[in-house]
């Protein structure tokens, strides 16, 4: 269950908010007050609270925010008693005023309270340190006592869901406008952030049925591409899409798979081909890849591995575009393309073949390609 509790100086506002939610509001708690009214209830804390003249933010306010499935099936007094426990948990005893509302008026019904951290005799009880995160414990022992999911578990299944999405997304999109787009489709918001050095600087991504307004402010829902993923860097994205584009580029216009391979150098990338099994002189050999990778000047600047990307290799095709599935696999029938004379997806089995036939060849050896790329970068020195 999403959770949050904080220690604040309020106003009436504060209730007021508590018992409104757009007319949608259920009291479900309220603990010596008097009054019936928010602003009243408001004045008697704040006459308690001036007891206790060391203590400025003498309020803590928060919420608990079960996910839809598991709200649909609390009802308002097992939803009352989970957060009244974890507040007993934090320091709140029967002698501290508090009041608790459940709000409606989202798809996802959730609980609010504020309290007076001064009990009636002016003693704070409810300490400031760590509240945020020693009121999460509280709610998490709660659920597991009660078996239900924790906000934990749920973040876990959710961030692997959204894992799993963005991954499949990412084969089938060439852009970030594309992958937002079929994201999308799936039920997921994918917000970019940018900055002037680097353009799109970070990723977060948020599951539509997930978004509540009453609880932006406190919490902001979803999660960051970091957050899911420990391995999948934005620049790693990034990368893939303009190797991506540069291939699909490429393959319309080349002529043979050398001048594919040149005109990727020209854009700053190089091609190395993956054989199945043993590669044989003579023979039909198999493709299994092909990896491609950003040609650097100085082995030190290449990125470190990622989730598809792997240092000295680059990309596997096969992984990050499933547009290019038929090149893997091929075998030569002896066939060749003619420049701009197919569509690009018509022309990439052929260009596979062209590729064994190339190896085919007596002069080839599958070594020359690294000696190949080896005076390439000498050259350069």
């Amino acid at each position: 269950m999403n959770n949050s509790a904080t220690t604040r100086l309020i106003s009436k506002i504060a209730l007021e908010y508590n018992g409104n939610d757009k007319g949608m509001a259920e009291l479900a708690a309220v603990n010596f007050l008097l009054s019936s009214n928010s602003e009243d209830q408001f004045h008697e804390m704040k006459i308690v609270a001036d007891r206790n003249h060391k203590v400025k933010k003498w309020a803590l306010t928060g919420y608990i925010s079960p996910p839809e499935e598991i709200g649909k099936s609390l009802s308002n007094e097992e939803l009352s008693d989970i957060a009244i426990e974890a507040l007993r948990k934090v320091g709140v005893t029967d002698l501290n005023q508090f009041r608790l509302d459940i709000h409606n008026s989202t798809k996802q019904k959730h609980i609010h309270f504020v309290v007076n951290r001064m009990n009636i005799h002016g003693k704070c009880t409810v300490k400031s340190h760590r509240i945020g995160e020693r009121f999460g414990e509280a709610v998490r022992q709660i659920c597991q006592e009660r078996n239900l999911k924790t906000d934990v578990e749920i973040g876990i299944e959710k961030k692997a869901e959204m894992l799993k999405n963005l991954t499949e997304s990412l084969r089938t999109s060439n852009n970030f406008e594309e992958l937002i787009s079929k994201m999308r489709a799936k039920g997921f918001d994918v917000q970019l952030s940018s900055n002037v050095k680097d353009g799109i600087s970070g990723m977060r991504i948020i599951l539509e049925k997930d978004k509540n307004p009453n609880t932006e402010r406190q919490y902001k829902a979803g999660y960051t591409l970091s957050q899911i993923s420990n391995k999948l860097k934005i620049s790693e994205v990034k990368m893939a899409f303009e190797i991506k584009q540069s291939f699909k580029k490429n393959l319309n216009i080349a002529r043979s798979l050398n001048d594919l391979q040149i005109k990727m150098h020209q854009d700053g990338f190089k091609m190395r081909f993956q054989y199945k099994g043993e590669f044989k002189p003579n023979q039909s050999n198999e493709v299994q890849d092909v990896w491609i990778n950003k040609i650097y000047h100085n082995i030190q600047n290449q990125p470190k591995d990622g989730f598809f990307y792997k240092k000295f290799d680059g990309f596997s095709l096969s992984a990050i575009d499933s547009n290019y599935s038929d090149l893997i696999g091929a075998n030569s029938r002896n066939k060749t393309i003619t420049s701009g004379s197919k569509k690009a997806e018509d022309s990439i089995l052929e260009v596979a073949e062209e590729l064994i036939e190339d190896i085919l060849k007596p002069t080839y050896v599958a070594q020359q390609e690294d000696d190949w790329w080896k005076k390439k970068r000498k050259g350069r020195r």
